[in-house]
């Protein structure tokens, strides 16, 4: 396909090198600090007498702050394509699906922050509630509830690198990196006043598509890391349920990425996908090195390993892409406390 070399490339992928290391400093730094963590017991019971791990614990909490954050983020996206006629329009040209799937993964990342911090409370545990940083500033555009917002999608720098990634024998956890298929660098991804012109709008829309994917595609890495950390059978159900459902979501806003037709747009110029069925039609994932070098090649969900798909890495790379610009140094001392403290977590054999 003109344009996307579909293999490894040594190119650098948003959400590692120098930023996030500075992130992991910041994160050792606040690990016990913040108090959204609170005091956990060393073991809590969960319900049918199933013991719940400190470590298990830490890691329901960090996956209720993101699937809150998840929530935000999806309601934002919800709200325009409903109600703005044109950012409708926009996403429709690209798959007349869109709509629905928006809204519908909306109302599954709710279900799942609401059954995590219900869990908790049932064995005795705060609920994670971030209210408190619901203090960004909504989009001016027509459909957009004027409410505070834990997240932005103002100015988000979209990493695309997942699509080669999927395409390509190579794996992040062996040291591969992929390039961007599209360059999408502090651009909207929904319209932030009205009066925006029609070439504008699709640049949006077109830049959303992607961002959509990306989203689901770093749920599903995160789950997958995090899994092997769980003791408590419960707690070990309640990431096995969810964490395929995130997949699921990754996969069907994947496919939605074969209607996007080439332009410039906003600014931007987008391959054409949608005239590049060969390309736009392999969703899925190539076969690619996983566990050792001298296994075969399988097809698998990629990266995996705390270092590059865990929960520091997934709240680096949302940090990196812009999703928090303007929010308080309370609240990314929260998030790094959690999620330093869900990496942190052992498994009790």
């Amino acid at each position: 396909m003109d344009g996307i070399n579909t293999r490894t490339s040594g190119a650098e992928s948003p959400g590692s090198g120098q930023t996030r290391r500075q992130f992991l400093r910041a994160a050792a730094a606040t690990a016990g600090g913040a108090s959204l963590t609170g005091l956990l017991p060393a073991l809590a019971q969960a319900q049918g007498g199933m013991q719940v791990t400190a470590g298990d614990l830490a890691i329901l909490r960090f996956l209720a702050a993101a699937e809150l954050i998840e929530d935000d983020l999806w309601q934002q996206y919800t709200e325009l394509a409903q109600g703005n006629a044109a950012f409708n329009a926009a996403l429709r040209s690209i798959d007349p699906s869109l709509i629905r799937y928006i809204a519908d993964d909306r109302d599954d990342e709710r279900s799942h922050a609401n059954l995590i911090n219900g869990f908790l409370t049932s064995i005795g545990q705060q609920p994670v509630n971030l209210d408190a940083f619901r203090t960004l500033p909504s989009s001016k555009a027509q459909g957009a509830q004027q409410v505070g917002r834990l997240t932005s999608l103002a100015n988000l720098t979209v990493d695309t690198s997942w699509y080669l990634r999927y395409r390509s024998a190579g794996n992040p956890d062996f040291g591969d990196s992929f390039g961007q298929v599209v360059e999408i660098v502090n651009r909207p991804t929904v319209p932030v006043a009205d009066a925006i012109d029609a070439n504008a709008v699709q640049g949006i829309a077109h830049s959303a598509a992607f961002h959509f994917a990306a989203i689901e595609q770093g749920g599903s890495s995160l789950y997958n890391a995090l899994l092997s950390k769980v003791s408590s059978p419960a707690v070990l159900a309640i990431l096995a349920a969810i964490g395929p459902t995130e997949v699921y979501h990754f996969a069907t806003f994947h496919k939605s990425l074969e209607g996007l037709y080439g332009g410039t747009f906003n600014g931007v110029t987008f391959p054409d996908l949608k005239g590049n069925p060969d390309v736009a039609q392999a969703t899925f994932p190539e076969p690619c090195r996983f566990l050792s070098a001298d296994l075969p090649l399988c097809s698998v969900i990629r990266p995996r390993s705390i270092e590059n798909a865990g929960a520091v890495a997934a709240a680096t790379g949302l940090v990196k892409s812009g999703l928090f610009t303007g929010q308080s140094q309370a609240f990314f001392d929260a998030v790094v406390a959690l999620a330093t403290a869900a990496d942190s977590a052992q498994r009790s054999i």
